[in-house]
């Protein structure tokens, strides 16, 4: 399914401290606890093959994440939305980091 049949979820891109980039193509924040980031898939999947379809919680360690993102497109990195916003408030310098007041 589409993401725009799931209103509620969104392309999240989880960069990790060691450069690596996840993407989760329709999922959305569930929050954050015990140092672990709980993201949860939007598309129910039958994973134990008994026909029942769950959504997959997603959990990634704090200390491994650099940053969070929602893209815009799955297979974009610069047309994430926190980019956009920040580019449009006019608050990244010319090599894309973000300008601290």
């Amino acid at each position: 399914m589409p993401t725009d049949e799931h209103p509620a979820f969104s392309t999240i891109s989880v960069r990790r401290t060691d450069g690596t980039r996840e993407l989760y193509a329709c999922a959305r924040f569930l929050g954050i606890r015990d140092g672990f980031l709980f993201l949860e898939d939007g598309i129910p999947t039958d994973r134990a093959g008994m026909g029942i379809k769950t959504a997959q919680t997603h959990l990634v360690p704090l200390a491994d994440v650099a940053a969070v993102d929602i893209e815009t497109a799955p297979d974009s990195d610069e047309d994430s939305e926190t980019h956009v916003a920040l580019e449009s408030a006019g608050l990244l310098n010319l090599d894309g980091s973000v300008y601290v007041r």
